[in-house]
């Protein structure tokens, strides 16, 4: 199978001089994750969901998030772009994203970008070409980030920044209630549209010296957001004993980056992208 067969033509490009919200508007209304910077005609750089996450934690403290909407892309995009030829074979171009650690592979012929293959494409092909395969216990990971309904978006990013990972699941005890994707965070609506930055006042007690009699104090605290104001509720999921094509197939029907895994209610692990395109080296390597 070659790249070209798979790949997704043709790219979605901002220029550097764009502003984030035009980014962020034109992923909504393309449904794509990820846009490539395009300047006299060449890649000079990738703006992904991810860029605007890690930058959205970069530009204040993590108490402090504020939109990044007026920024231009140039600022929040990524410079390295590994490109890739339309004949190259799709097992070399999964070993290069695995190796680096990307997402998508800018596709050229020479300087001319006539594609993009994403972890996307590559889950899709796997949907489509690859049952019967792997089971969904052979290629899931056992450790799950897991936030509760009441963890500030703020701790969130950092999560998600800490362990690198696309997405966190939301549970109530064992059980999986929800979903947050790196999308959600990019997306969520920090700012008030008049007032700015959204707060509110939190009262906490301490003891002063004289008397040692409690006093409440007021403060203010900028990370109104919580997990259940922008977790998404209608999460599907899979049994470990399922065919690994069916999850993949769940990940680009309902546009998740993951699947949680379970046993009943009881959370066991989660299959993301990266598992499945995993699983795709492990068979070329055989």
């Amino acid at each position: 199978m070659k790249v070209k067969e798979i790949m997704s033509a043709p790219v979605v490009a901002v220029k550097p001089t764009d502003t984030v919200a035009h980014a962020k508007n034109l992923m909504l209304r393309k449904k794509v994750k990820r846009l490539v910077v395009m300047e006299r005609g060449r890649a000079v750089g990738l703006l992904t969901l991810d860029d605007i996450v890690t930058r959205l934690r970069a530009e204040s403290p993590a108490w402090r998030l504020r939109t990044l909407d007026n920024v231009l892309v140039s600022r929040v995009m990524s410079r390295d772009v590994q490109t890739v030829s339309p004949e190259t074979d799709v097992n070399k171009a999964v070993t290069v994203m695995l190796d680096r650690d990307i997402g998508s592979l800018v596709v050229v012929e020479g300087e001319r970008v006539v594609g993009i293959l994403t972890k996307t494409d590559v889950v899709r092909y796997f949907s489509r070409d690859l049952e019967t395969k792997f089971k969904v216990k052979e290629l899931m990971s056992k450790d799950v980030v897991r936030v509760s309904r009441h963890h500030s978006v703020a701790h969130i990013v950092e999560l998600m920044q800490e362990y690198r990972v696309r997405s966190v699941v939301v549970t109530e005890g064992e059980r999986p209630v929800g979903m947050i994707l790196e999308r959600d965070l990019a997306f969520a609506q920090l700012e008030h549209p008049e007032k700015g930055v959204r707060e509110r006042e939190v009262r906490y007690t301490r003891k002063v010296e004289r008397g040692g009699r409690p006093r409440a104090r007021y403060v203010k605290y900028v990370a109104l957001l919580t997990a259940d104001d922008i977790m998404r509720r209608d999460i599907v999921t899979i049994g470990p004993e399922e065919d690994a094509a069916q999850a993949a197939g769940l990940m680009i029907r309902s546009g998740m980056s993951g699947v949680p895994v379970v046993e009943g209610d009881r959370l066991v692990g989660i299959v993301t992208k990266t598992d499945i395109i995993k699983g795709i080296r492990r068979l070329a390597s055989k």
